[in-house]
């Protein structure tokens, strides 16, 4: 038996932590298949503009086969799109394809029928989603529905992550929506007495614009002992005047760095889903900035980003017990 798992489809690392992670935990439910990460579509990760740059991409997910295909991440929205003809290839092939740590966070009702519809006429083997509002949308459409958890969560039991020198002490910042806040505390560094100034956009012009002028504010290295590690998520060479503008920026093309560095900080500030995700996964409290509907992996899991000021203590017995439950449904459903 030969499984193919998606792993490639990477707008950010974050994206990596939870596919990464699948990817492992599908090996270790198949000790005896053969098991390989699968190209995912192109579009998806590097989303061209023109018709000709469409054009001269080349599809390598189209010419791989497998027994079962596994897709992940907030792709339910781009199955009429980026994956309806692989889909209907396979399915074609008499190939089967399942997914897995799925979200369709923020989709239309128009959208979302038109994608059940989909599924009615190429089903998924099963779908087992990362929020409970996409387990919901879904479940009449796909017979064999899972109300999953993120794979991102798993990180911690699937990934080998290096620990970092204990004389180290930092904590993680991560924005990438708005200015990064300026840091106070009083006494010991704790996620709880951690004060935030946060900063509005400069000239008030949208922040895609205003992060370019981020390298002209005072600079920031440390509060009380304990460094500010940026982490950077975004992987790219174009605009290293924003990747490099503060102290203790990191940014790496190994995903298992950055995840060290969640392993190893005392606790995790970010706009982003799954930085937060990933330092709970270590057993790391974390507080999340966003309204985002990805956001729903956390309530998933019983932790609420809404009270607290977005502050949230890991629960690492929820994060097993839920582990335990998705592996079970994956091997009864294939």
């Amino acid at each position: 038996m030969k499984i193919l798992v998606e792993n490639s489809t990477w707008n950010n690392i974050g994206d990596g932590f939870y596919q990464s992670a699948l990817f492992v935990l599908i090996k270790k439910l198949y000790p005896d298949a053969t098991v390989l990460m699968e190209e995912g579509p192109i579009y998806r990760a590097f989303r061209p503009k023109s018709l000709k740059q469409k054009q001269n991409a080349l599809h390598l997910m189209n010419y791989q086969s497998a027994d079962l295909h596994i897709f992940s991440g907030p792709m339910i929205r781009q199955i009429l799109t980026n994956y309806k003809h692989k889909i209907i290839d396979l399915k074609a092939a008499g190939q089967q394809y399942a997914l897995i740590s799925a979200s369709s966070a923020g989709i239309s009702e128009e959208l979302r029928k038109e994608t059940g519809e989909f599924f009615l006429k190429y089903p998924p083997l099963f779908l087992s989603s990362r929020d409970e509002e996409t387990y919901k949308k879904f479940k009449e459409y796909v017979k064999n529905s899972y109300n999953g958890i993120c794979t991102a969560f798993l990180v911690n039991k699937m990934l080998p992550v290096d620990q970092l020198d204990a004389d180290f002490k930092f904590f993680i910042s991560s924005f990438y929506r708005e200015l990064e806040p300026v840091y106070k505390v009083k006494g010991e560094v704790d996620i709880t007495n951690i004060e935030l100034d946060r900063k509005k956009n400069f000239f008030g012009i949208d922040h895609r614009f205003s992060r370019h002028f981020n390298r002209l504010r005072p600079q920031q290295d440390m509060v009380n002992g304990h460094k500010i590690v940026r982490v950077q998520q975004e992987v790219s060479t174009k605009f290293n005047h924003i990747t490099f503008a503060q102290p203790n920026s990191f940014v790496s093309f190994n995903l298992l760095s950055y995840l060290a560095l969640y392993k190893s900080a005392a606790f995790t500030i970010s706009d982003r889903v799954h930085s937060c995700a990933v330092s709970l996964a270590f057993g790391k409290p974390a507080r999340l900035f966003t309204n985002s509907p990805r956001a729903g992996i956390f309530n998933r899991l019983g932790f609420d980003h809404k009270k607290d000021n977005g502050i949230m203590y890991p629960n690492m017995e929820i994060i097993d017990t839920e582990a335990e439950k998705l592996s079970s449904f994956i091997k009864s459903a294939f």
